[in-house]
Order: C-alpha cells, then structure tokens, then sequence
C-alpha cells in the first residue's frame, strides 16, 4: 500500500535507525520503524525528516515486539519546503501545528481533512512568510475539522447574527451571545477580546502581535477543553520566543 504522509516528529532508535511519527490521511498518525535510516546510503534520507511531505509504501508486516510500529518498505520525497525552513517564525509555527496533531492522536475519521489542512498551511508558509494571525486562523479551522468549533458570527441561543462583536462566550451556548440574551449580566470575557474576536471572525485580522495572541490562546485553550493531551506545548514556547527575536 502507498499513502502521503507529513512527519510530525522522529526520534532515534539505537544507533542506525529512527522511529517516526507521521499524519496520513487514509491511516492517521503512523508510527514508522525505518531501519538503517541514520546511515549515509540510507534510501529514505530527506524523505523522513521532520516536516517533509512524502510517500511511502508500507509493508504490512510489523516490528516484533511491538505491533504498533510499521516498517515502511520505500519513501518518495514530494516536498522538503527549504524556503519554510529558513524563516525561524514560519518553522515554528510549522512545528507548533505538528506537535498539535500529535498530542491529539489517531483519529482516522478525520485524518483527511487535517492532512489536507496542515499539507495546505505547509505550502503557505514554504511561499509566504508566517503572519500573526496564521496560527489563530489554522487552530480554528482545526476546531471546526474535529467538530469543536465555538459559533462566534450568530448568538449561540436566539440565532441571531451578530455584526460586530459578540456581549459574551458562553460554553453552554456553544459560544457567542448576543446582547439580548446577555441582558443585564456583565460579561465573563474582556470586552477588548470580545471586540478582537469579533474582527477575527469577520475577516477583520489584526496585525497587532498581542491581540493575535490572544485569540490563539483562546482557540488553544477551547481545543484543550473538548480534546484534552494539549498541555506543555514546547512549540509554542519556542513560537512566542521567535516573534519576540523578530521584533525585537
């Protein structure tokens, strides 16, 4: 069997070889045993590294010892993304959404749509530098691909469509409340957030890095609750000490 794969991670295995972690679409997240893979004749070279997009036929039979690990039998590099690499933010947030797919685990009714959804970011970030809302724009497409989506442009209790920003977030409602349905409660939210949010979820992105990271926050955290396995997300911390080497 052949299938597309985009490593999400790798770590070695004795001395020559090199267990992967990669996304497919038709099987998951794949934990590859590619053996002699370290060495310099290695046939799999580049097409297992991290982040690359690649094709691999695997072969059926698994590791003795443990029946998780699959042996793949040839990989076929289709894109490295060099450009990608040597732009520290742009890396780091490649990092942080493959970290992100990994703690969230195998879950093959949705392995297409965020194979799809990273191989399509990946391809950004290799023709474009990474922005401040990139992050905030691909965790909520993320939300929406495993059905975790807050409603944030209509009230999650009367429907009704929301203009501008909405009064409140409720969990309950599944997100947005009007100021109808708010009525005479004061909000739960900071009424600054409320209004980035609001701009976010019109189209209207800031490029303010702190009103950014807000709403990558909230989308990290609203995935945290309804998928748990986000916690110590090294990326992230390498993606905020990247913007602040950036700026600064």
């Amino acid at each position: 069997m052949r299938t597309q794969i985009i490593v999400l991670h790798r770590y070695a295995y004795g001395d020559s070889s090199w267990i992967v972690k990669a996304l497919s679409p038709d099987l998951g997240v794949l934990s590859l045993l590619v053996k002699g893979a370290k060495s310099k004749n290695s046939r799999f070279k580049a097409s297992i590294d991290p982040l690359v997009h690649s094709e691999i036929e695997i072969r059926y039979n698994r590791f003795k010892g443990n029946s998780s690990l699959i042996i793949p039998k040839e990989a076929f590099l289709q894109n490295y993304f060099q450009k990608m690499r040597t732009n520290l933010q742009s890396l780091a947030a490649a990092q942080l959404m493959a970290e992100i797919l990994l703690k969230l685990g195998n879950n093959f009714s949705y392995a297409a749509e965020e194979f799809k959804w990273l191989l399509n970011n990946l391809e950004y970030l290799e023709l474009n530098e990474a922005n401040e809302s990139s992050l905030s724009l691909w965790l909520h497409k993320l939300c929406d691909i495993l059905g975790y989506a807050p409603m944030l442009l209509n009230c999650g209790l009367c429907g009704q469509k929301i203009l501008q920003a909405p009064a409140d977030l409720w969990h309950s409602a599944g997100g947005a409340v009007c100021e109808n349905c708010l009525g005479e409660r004061k909000p739960s939210y900071d009424p600054i957030f409320l209004q980035e949010l609001g701009n976010f979820a019109n189209g209207k992105h800031n490029s303010m890095q702190n009103s950014s990271q807000r709403i990558e926050n909230f989308f990290l955290g609203h995935l945290k609750v309804h998928a748990g396995a986000l916690d110590n997300l090294k990326s992230y911390e390498w993606l905020i000490e990247t913007r602040r080497l950036v700026s600064g």
